[in-house]
C-alpha cells in the first residue's frame, strides 16, 4: 500500500475562517502535516459554529500571540522547517506582522508562500475588506443568480470553499514545481479573480454581442425544458434537463406527451426555450403524480437527466453518500459519535487518510515547542506565563 501523496511535507497554516482552512484541510486529507497557528487573543471566527469542525480536521494545533516579538521569532523557527505557508489575510496584513515574503523566504529559501486575498494584492482595490458572500456580488455572480426582476440572490458560502480548492491545487502544483526545479515561489492568490473566471462565457457573450448576461431562474441559455417541478408531496421537486432531441422524445414519451413531439414550434431547443411556460405546465401534470424521489428513478431510467432538489436532513440521509462511504465517524469531545464529511476522492493502491475531528487551540503546543523546535519545559512554561504562547 502506498503512502499518501503529500507524506512529508509540512504545511504551516496562518489562514482563518473559510477559505484558508479549506486548502489546508484538502493538504491534510492528502497525507501533509499541517500546523495550524492561532492566538486567544484573536481567534479564529468560525469557532463559533460547525465550520470550525468541517474545515479544520486533521490538522495540529499551536497556540502563539503574533503580537508579541518571541512569537514572531518563533514563527521564523517554524517556517525554517516548513514546505509551506499560507495566509488569507487583508492584504498588507501579513506584512505589517513581519512576515512577507521576503522575511519568509529568508527562513527557508525554498519555501512555498501562498497569499490569499479578496482581491489580490495589487490592484485599486487591494485595501478592501472582502469575504466570500461579498464577492460572490462583487464578481458578478450574484447578478446572474436568481430570478428576473428581483433583487439579486445574497448570502450562501459556497466561494469561500470553492477558492479553498483552488488554492489547495495551487500549492500541489507549485511542490511540483519545487521538485522540478528546487526552486520555492510566491503565490499571490485573487479570491475575486478564481470567482470571476468562472464566468468566461458571461463575459466573452458581454465582449461580441454587446450583451448583459441576466438572471433566468432554473432556467437555461441553451436548453430546454430546464427547471425543477414541483412533485408530489409536501414541498417536493426535481430537477430536469433537457440537453438534446433524444432527451427530448424520451420525456415526452415518459409523461404521455408524445403529441409534444410532433408540434413544430417545440422541435428545436430555441422554439422549446421560447415557449417553455407551456412546457412546464405538461410536465408539471406528470411529476405532480410522483414523489421526487420516484420521478428521478422514471426520468433516469428513460434516459433523461433528473435529481431530486433535496435538503440538508434528506442529503445528510442520502443513501449514495453512505454507502460510497463519504462520512467519516468522529467520536468528538463531548463523547458523541458524529459523521462529518468527507473526501470526494479515492487514491488506488494508496492508504486511506484518517481523518480526526478539528483540534482545539493549544492542543499540540507540547509537540510543536518541544518536539519540532526543541525548547524546554521551562521555556515553555514562561512564554505561556508571558502570554506568548497564547
Amino acid at each position: 500500500m502506498n503512502q499518501l501523496p503529500l507524506q512529508g511535507i509540512r504545511v504551516l497554516d496562518l489562514s482563518w475562517i473559510i477559505a484558508g482552512p479549506t486548502a489546508t484541510r484538502l493538504l491534510a486529507s492528502m497525507g501533509a502535516e499541517v500546523i495550524k497557528v492561532g492566538s486567544a487573543r484573536r481567534p479564529d471566527p468560525s469557532t463559533r459554529g460547525p465550520a470550525f469542525q468541517a474545515y479544520n480536521q486533521s490538522k495540529l494545533y499551536a497556540s502563539l500571540n503574533l503580537s508579541k516579538p518571541e512569537g514572531r521569532e518563533l514563527v521564523k523557527r517554524l517556517l525554517a522547517i516548513s514546505d509551506v505557508v499560507i495566509e488569507n489575510f487583508a492584504a498588507g496584513v501579513i506584512e505589517r506582522l513581519g512576515f512577507g515574503y521576503d522575511v519568509v523566504r529568508a527562513a527557508r529559501p525554498d519555501i512555498i508562500m501562498v497569499a490569499s486575498s479578496g482581491t489580490g494584492h495589487f490592484g485599486p482595490h487591494t485595501d478592501y475588506v472582502a469575504y466570500g458572500s461579498l464577492l460572490q456580488h462583487y464578481t458578478g455572480w450574484n447578478s446572474i443568480s436568481g430570478h428576473p426582476n428581483r433583487a439579486p440572490v445574497t448570502g450562501g458560502l459556497w466561494a469561500d470553499p470553492w477558492v479553498g480548492m483552488e488554492l489547495a491545487m495551487v500549492t500541489v502544483a507549485s511542490l511540483n514545481n519545487r521538485a522540478l526545479t528546487g526552486e520555492g515561489q510566491y503565490v499571490d492568490f485573487s479570491m475575486a479573480e478564481a470567482l470571476s473566471a468562472c464566468l468566461p462565457e458571461a463575459v466573452l457573450d458581454y465582449q461580441m454581442n454587446d450583451r448583459v448576461k441576466e438572471p433566468m431562474g432554473n432556467r437555461d441559455d441553451w436548453y430546454a425544458p430546464h427547471g425543477v417541478y414541483h412533485c408530489f408531496g409536501s414541498d417536493r421537486w426535481v430537477a430536469i434537463a433537457v440537453t438534446n432531441g433524444s432527451e427530448w422524445a424520451a420525456l415526452c414519451g415518459l409523461i404521455g406527451r408524445s403529441d409534444l413531439t410532433s408540434n413544430l414550434k417545440y422541435a428545436t431547443a430555441e422554439g422549446r426555450r421560447q415557449f417553455q411556460d407551456e412546457l412546464c405546465t405538461a410536465i408539471t401534470e406528470w411529476t405532480m403524480q410522483h414523489e421526487d424521489i420516484e420521478a428521478m428513478r422514471l426520468l433516469q431510467q428513460a434516459g433523461v437527466p433528473a435529481g431530486p432538489s433535496q435538503d440538508i436532513l434528506r442529503v445528510f440521509q442520502e443513501p449514495q453518500l453512505s454507502e460510497a462511504g463519504y462520512f467519516n465517524r468522529v467520536k468528538t469531545r463531548d463523547g458523541e459519535e458524529r459523521d462529518l464529511p468527507g473526501l470526494p476522492w479515492r487514491f488506488e493502491g494508496t492508504q486511506a487518510p484518517i481523518l480526526t475531528e478539528a483540534p482545539v487551540l493549544g492542543e499540540h503546543n507540547d509537540y510543536i515547542y518541544g518536539e519540532l523546535l526543541g525548547l524546554s519545559q521551562g521555556v515553555v512554561a514562561r512564554m505561556v506565563e508571558e502570554q506568548i504562547i497564547y
